[in-house]
């Protein structure tokens, strides 16, 4: 493991090093940070707040506010320079736990996407939905469904007329990709931003039938195992299909994992995991958000600002959230209780992660 620049300790093991880089921090606000530690494939490396330049007074008072305001929430981790600086757990909950991310399957879902293009499974993002649904043509089909693209799918412009927050629900038998297929499509593909979880489902079905194998196996395979992750719970629809929309359930170091390799800009450990130009591309504005996030949207991840730095969050019902923000060498991860949205959750990264890291 590479040994911060600045100490030159190399005989000296990583605690002894990392305890003395503590106490200097702590006497010289402007000592500068360690180098990144090595890839957490295996398990995260781990330092105090004030190695990594972060304010543990700041990250206390957030502690307490969410004590007393925010109980909904499960877990808050903070990653800084390669290194798990801050990990905290409520109700009960603890490293071991996987949580259940919800929408935040969707980004995943993005990434495969990425990944089944650089592999050859997928040839464009001008591909034809339907061309991976022939046996579900049918009349009752609006007019414009085979004007979808998979772009349309990741860029939520379907222009399919659907309430996410209305009463709906998946049906409990038959195709998924057939009920979504059906929708009603109010907006030219492409003319505007409608968040839409049935339309992301289907490109569940698009990898699956591109690549001869569940799009949980081909995460596994792709995503999942090079990142040292072990195979998640995920949900599958009434014909078996895994859910590529929501279902995922994955522990919180597991989510700062893919929000590092993403911060990485898709490289691990020497190896490119997700290309780099999917990643950039998938995490910049590509059209207007809004509901339910209200921030603009890429391919299945939400951009935005924090503090004047660019930064990009996957998020679930419920307040999940990945957060990156890559001029600060930071990911921040939140779970909670699936009983509101609790959009008010990403309101720490603003209000307290941020102020406490030093540039």
């Amino acid at each position: 493991m590479k040994q911060p620049r600045r100490a030159r300790l190399w005989a000296i093991p990583i605690t002894t090093t990392l305890l003395i880089l503590f106490f200097v921090s702590a006497l010289d606000p402007t000592f500068p940070p360690p180098e990144r530690a090595d890839w957490p494939t295996d398990d995260w490396h781990e330092a105090a707040p004030e190695i990594v330049g972060l304010d543990g007074g700041r990250l206390q008072t957030m502690e307490r506010h969410i004590e007393t305001d925010l109980p909904h929430i499960y877990s808050v981790l903070i990653v800084r320079y390669g290194y798990l600086a801050y990990e905290r757990y409520y109700q009960g909950f603890h490293a071991g736990f996987p949580f259940e991310v919800a929408s935040i399957t969707k980004s995943i879902t993005s990434a495969l996407v990425g990944i089944a293009l650089d592999e050859g499974y997928l040839q464009s993002l001008d591909q034809r939905v339907m061309d991976f649904f022939p046996d579900l043509a049918a009349p009752e089909l609006d007019s414009q469904t085979g004007e979808l693209t998979l772009r349309h799918l990741l860029t939520m412009t379907s222009g399919y007329s659907w309430s996410e927050d209305g009463p709906w629900r998946w049906p409990r038998s038959g195709s998924w990709f057939a009920f979504a297929l059906k929708m009603t499509i109010a907006d030219s593909p492409g003319a505007r931003f409608g968040y839409n979880t049935p339309a992301a489902h289907l490109l569940s079905g698009v990898l699956a039938r591109a690549a001869g194998q569940s799009a949980a196996d081909f995460a596994q395979a792709f995503l999942f195992e090079p990142l040292g992750i072990a195979r998640p719970d995920w949900m599958t629809d009434p014909e078996g299909y895994t859910t590529g929309a929501h279902g995922l359930s994955l522990r919180a170091r597991d989510l700062a994992k893919f929000g590092y390799l993403y911060l990485n800009r898709g490289q691990w450990d020497g190896r490119q995991i997700v290309p780099a130009a999917w990643v950039d591309e998938s995490t910049r504005r590509q059209v207007s958000g809004g509901f339910p996030q209200g921030e603009d949207y890429g391919y299945l991840w939400w951009a935005t600002a924090e503090a004047g730095h660019p930064a990009y969050f996957a998020a679930g019902y419920g307040g999940q959230y990945v957060e990156v923000i890559p001029a600060l060498d930071m990911v921040v991860v939140i779970t909670s209780a699936m009983d509101d949205l609790h959009i008010e959750n990403r309101r720490l990264v603003a209000a307290f992660i941020v102020p406490a890291a030093r540039p």
